[in-house]
């Protein structure tokens, strides 16, 4: 008898796929034990992740990296591990291990830039929140995915009050509309999420899998500008026009945000930390808040009175000064008496502010001392429903304010600086998804794309 042996190659398995999401889950375990694996403890947040205003130091440069392991609670770590297993396994098995880390990475580092960039528009209060997740990373590999898979048909599944709808698209179609959503999003100023990084992760990955990917190969000739080689079942086609038209579009709007933080950085980068201390009927307390006079957004403090001190003084205006003459001016005499509503409610309660202040030159207070004759706002929820009533009248009698520009040189030194680079790769995207989509593309034409129930 005789035997015919036939060699048949091994499957290749993304294993750094697998291996990427293992690691992140590690670090989820690590870092959240201590909350019972419900979300990240302060501890690691404080530690690692990525805050734009420490890049000032060299030595806090590794947290652009430490930041793209960590996770806030488990449903940020579950979806985005998801999607990395969705859309990285194809990635990796086209480009191979070595350059799917080096997109995977460099897709995370770009989100970080993006993130800090942006900060004149989405407001200067995001240089001091910490940044974490693996987002930015994985939107590289959805930017790389559009270009390599546009036709690639994928079955959506949403949820609409615990009832599925579902239905199939393309993968240009879901990409296309996901990363609209993050620019939007991002431009409406849509708070607790980074949506510039995400948008700085999938801009990437659409220039770096030009770099990374064999690209086709095209033959000229005399009659035609640009003939593609015949495959074997059909011809190369890259992105249908539509498609290239709005994501150009939707690039263009990324540049243009990106030239325009470019000069307005230095101007539009100043966060000013708050010390406050209250004290009513023989009871004082002692906090910090946050207060950015470029959009006038703020964190208050936490405990009680130095918090109402602070909403009164922001919302009353007196944070800022009335007019220019007052700015670097000392030792004023302020008082003031007004109907301070507070933000998102129709609630307004009279409140009377006297004391000395001092303005540096940005006409923002940094000294105040004095007292507030205010009422206190009841917050309570019914059925979800956040009501807001005046309560009891309250006198501060002792105020004491102290605040400082803490952003320093961080809009001239950090933020221009990646600016510059974010503009550099937005329009090296725009270039590639304008003249060059059809040497990236895997899918021959004409198509049939198979049907994959990822999603």
């Amino acid at each position: 008898m005789v035997h015919e042996w036939t060699w048949t190659p091994k499957k290749v398995r993304p294993i750094a796929t697998y291996a990427l999401i293992a690691v992140n889950i590690i670090m989820y375990f690590a870092s959240s034990y201590q909350n019972y694996f419900a979300e990240i403890s302060n501890e690691w947040v404080d530690t690692f992740s990525y805050v734009p205003i420490l890049m000032i130091n060299p030595l806090q440069w590794y947290r652009v990296i430490t930041s793209m392991f960590l996770h806030g609670d488990l449903f940020h770590i579950f979806f985005n591990m998801l999607f990395l297993y969705w859309f990285g396994r194809e990635i990796e098995l086209l480009l191979g291990m070595k350059k799917y880390l080096a997109l995977y990475i460099v897709s995370g580092i770009s989100a970080t830039i993006f993130h800090t960039a942006f900060t004149p528009i989405v407001g200067s209060i995001s240089l001091i929140t910490p940044a974490l997740g693996a987002s930015g990373a994985i939107s590289g590999l959805l930017g790389a995915y559009l270009l390599t898979y546009p036709r690639r048909r994928l079955s959506l599944c949403w949820f609409f009050f615990f009832v599925p709808l579902c239905f199939t698209t393309t993968a240009a179609f879901f990409l296309l509309f996901w990363f609209a959503t993050q620019v939007i999003y991002g431009y409406l100023r849509f708070g607790g999420i980074a949506f510039f990084a995400h948008v700085g992760g999938f801009i990437a990955g659409l220039s770096l899998v030009y770099v990374l990917k064999k690209r086709k190969v095209y033959q000229y000739t005399p009659w035609t500008l640009i003939t593609p080689i015949p495959f074997e079942h059909g011809t190369v086609r890259g992105l249908g026009k539509v498609t290239k038209l709005v994501l150009s579009i939707l690039l263009l709007a990324v540049l243009s945000g990106a030239i325009y933080s470019l000069y307005i950085a230095p101007q539009a980068s100043s966060v000013y930390n708050v010390k406050i201390s209250a004290c009513s009927k023989g009871t004082c307390e002692t906090d910090e808040g946050v207060y950015t006079p470029i959009n006038g957004e703020n964190i208050s403090p936490s405990k009680d009175l130095p918090r109402i001190a602070f909403n009164r003084i922001v919302w009353s205006n007196i944070i800022q000064a009335p007019s220019t003459r007052y700015c670097n001016a000392e030792n004023i005499e302020i008082s003031r008496s007004v109907r301070v509503q507070m933000p998102g409610t129709n609630v307004a309660v009279d409140t009377v502010i006297k004391g000395i202040g001092s303005y540096d030159d940005k006409c923002v207070l940094v000294k105040f001392d004095g007292q507030i004759d205010t009422y206190v706002i009841n917050i309570r929820s019914i059925f979800g429903i956040t009501i807001a009533e005046r309560g009891e009248r309250l006198l501060i009698d002792n105020v004491e304010l102290v605040s400082q520009d803490v952003a320093g040189d961080t809009g001239k030194y950090i933020v221009r600086p990646l600016a510059l680079i974010s503009s550099i790769i937005t329009f090296s995207s725009v270039f590639i998804v304008v003249s060059k989509d059809r040497d990236i593309v895997e899918e021959e034409f004409p198509y049939i794309p198979p049907h994959i129930p990822w999603i």
